[in-house]
């Protein structure tokens, strides 16, 4: 297995602008635009790739964590998985346990009757889209935070909650909601913030985040009035102790992160993003 270094096709010395250089040449040549001609196998195959770039990317570039990935390398043992493993989730033997979300999105959705050929590729493009989004980020959070569930969240593609309990006088955990959509507004908003107000995932004051990727977004004062008026609405007792939205472009993976959001959700977007 080839380390972080090599996949980035660079020297253990670079720094951190040498390591993002290398990194976003490495991920352009993976971009789902650049695959939707190929088979699903070889779309499979990209975004396994993207994901596998990603968390070599933020291991190197965040300081601590690559010392502590040099020293494993320098002692000789194994370096974490290239990809995360999905762990069924244990408290509901009755349901069948969700896919992983690389089986989740795995195959591009067949052409309907009448369908034209370009809502068909769209189709396909956007399941891919969804995919590469799933594994990406369980990769980071599985970095951060260990192995993770994946319970089935209406409203949501994909929900991940750690297994890990937090250690004693340490921050709680943030569990994540993923959604994909074509523009991130304020109706979206709306939508995710009543699905994640519902989804009683949270445990004690675990922070909420959603994560809400979109191919748009719209002008930052929109969002805030959103943001304002959810905030203005009684807090029901059952409700997270924070819930964070975070828009991101789906294209490039820039954050727009709102205000309010408390430190570990803070760290945990500037892991995600770019």
């Amino acid at each position: 297995m080839r380390n972080y270094y090599e996949m980035l096709s660079i020297e253990p010395t670079a720094d951190v602008s040498t390591i993002k250089t290398a990194f976003r040449r490495q991920i352009a040549r993976y971009h789902p635009d650049k695959v939707l001609h190929l088979g699903p196998e070889f779309q499979e195959m990209a975004a396994t790739r993207a994901a596998e770039l990603t968390v070599a990317y933020k291991t190197l570039s965040d300081e601590a964590l690559r010392a502590e990935y040099d020293t494993k390398l320098a002692e000789g043992l194994p370096t974490p998985p290239k990809m995360p493993i999905v762990h069924p989730v244990a408290e509901a033997p009755v349901a069948e346990a969700p896919p992983p979300p690389e089986e989740r999105y795995k195959t591009p959705v067949p052409a309907a009757p009448g369908r034209s050929r370009f809502e068909s590729e769209r189709a396909g493009r956007d399941v891919i889209i969804r995919r590469a989004v799933a594994v990406r980020v369980q990769a980071v959070l599985e970095a951060l935070y260990g192995k993770m569930d994946t319970p089935t969240v209406r409203g949501f593609e994909i929900a991940f909650v750690p297994t890990a309990k937090p250690r004693l006088l340490s921050a709680p955990l943030p569990r994540v909601l993923v959604k994909v959509v074509d523009t991130v507004d304020a109706a979206a908003l709306s939508e995710a913030w009543t699905n994640a107000s519902r989804a009683r995932i949270h445990s004690g004051k675990s922070p909420v985040v959603v994560l809400l990727f979109g191919k748009h977004i719209a002008p930052q004062p929109e969002l805030m009035r959103a943001l304002q008026n959810f905030e203005r609405q009684p807090k029901a007792p059952d409700r997270p102790h924070e819930l964070a939205l975070v828009p991101v472009d789906a294209g490039d993976w820039n954050c727009r992160l709102l205000p309010g959001v408390s430190a570990p959700v803070r760290k945990l977007i500037e892991h995600i993003c770019k």
